[in-house]
């Protein structure tokens, strides 16, 4: 069960036999069986309508077999029944094309994502995803600070979408004051645990929050670094953040941030159901927060099924 705020979601229906088809579904769409799922989603939608999740499901069969339409309707079925979209269902509408990009993201699905990721998240994406934004990120602001005459250091910073402290952990000696957030309460919960050097907590402040309430949270012109690692490929319209960013942000403050890239113009959602954004969309949505990019580069940030995800790395100054 996921509660937020008010509302709490449950993945099960309620009846455990119900359950059970539903698992099976599962396993029949797994095994390349989609037809099989939907015969026995329709048994299980039938006898309790409501159930968010096997709609869910039922969409995905029918996009295994090639039936959008179907998939589409079924998905929108989930936001009726599950307005807060646990289940991610705008993602997959903007995935198959039926919802614009800039619409789809879903706090409370990623929320609930990283919560069930939090034990195992460090291990597995340093491990098996070689997953390396903090890296990257900290390198290209050396640099920048090398060209631009001033020290890798930073008074206060924002780490947005926190998650377990990774990036926190590389910048935090470069750092006075290190406020980092993230949707999950759980991740913020393996942050608040780890420790710098000198035995002080890795984090000064700490919030459960989304990246654009927490920056409106924050005074104007109080940071001198806003960074993101790995963290805009969960939300579309990146706007509002370089806006908020932007405002937050001392004159000459830097917002350095990684995303996935690709292409062609735009936002769209590849199949890992994360966010891709065009470098020309980047560019005009910084320029129009007052924001200048002072670096941008192709970089990726991790594996995925053995094959570098395609990314920027950005570092954009406020005017």
């Amino acid at each position: 069960m996921i509660e937020k705020g008010s509302s709490v979601y449950s993945a099960s229906s309620g009846d455990e036999r119900l359950d059970r088809r539903y698992a099976w579904a599962e396993a029949a769409l797994k095994d390349g069986d989609p037809q099989a799922a939907i015969d026995i989603l329709d048994q299980t939608l039938a006898e309790n309508y409501g159930f968010t999740a096997a709609w869910h499901l039922y969409g995905l069969a029918q996009e295994a077999l090639g039936h959008n339409e179907e998939a589409a309707t079924a998905w929108r079925q989930c936001l009726d029944l599950d307005p807060n979209d646990h289940v991610g269902a705008k993602l997959d509408l903007a995935r198959i094309g039926a919802l614009p990009a800039e619409q789809a993201t879903s706090e409370n699905f990623s929320g609930a994502l990283f919560d069930a990721y939090a034990e195992r998240f460090d291990s597995h994406l340093v491990g098996a995803l070689h997953y390396q934004a903090p890296a990257l990120l900290k390198e290209a602001l050396a640099r920048h600070c090398v060209q631009a005459d001033h020290p890798l250091h930073f008074g206060t910073v924002l780490d947005l979408g926190c998650g377990t402290g990774l990036m926190g952990e590389a910048i935090r000696a470069e750092t006075e004051f290190l406020a980092g957030c993230d949707l999950s309460p759980r991740m913020i919960a393996k942050a608040q645990a780890k420790t710098r050097e000198d035995g002080g907590p890795l984090y000064d402040k700490l919030a459960t929050a989304g990246l654009t309430a927490f920056l409106a949270s924050r005074p104007d012109a109080c940071a001198d670094l806003v960074i993101a690692a790995d963290v805009f490929v969960y939300l579309g319209d990146l706007a509002p953040c370089f806006h908020q960013s932007a405002r937050v942000l001392k004159t000459g403050g830097l917002l350095a941030f990684t995303v996935q890239s690709h292409d062609g113009e735009g936002i769209t959602v590849g199949q890992d159901r994360r966010f891709a954004h065009a470098e020309s969309w980047i560019r005009e949505a910084l320029a129009e927060a007052g924001l200048r990019p002072v670096l941008v580069e192709p970089r990726s940030t991790r594996i995925d099924r053995g094959q570098p995800v395609p990314g920027l790395l950005v570092i954009a100054e406020r005017h």
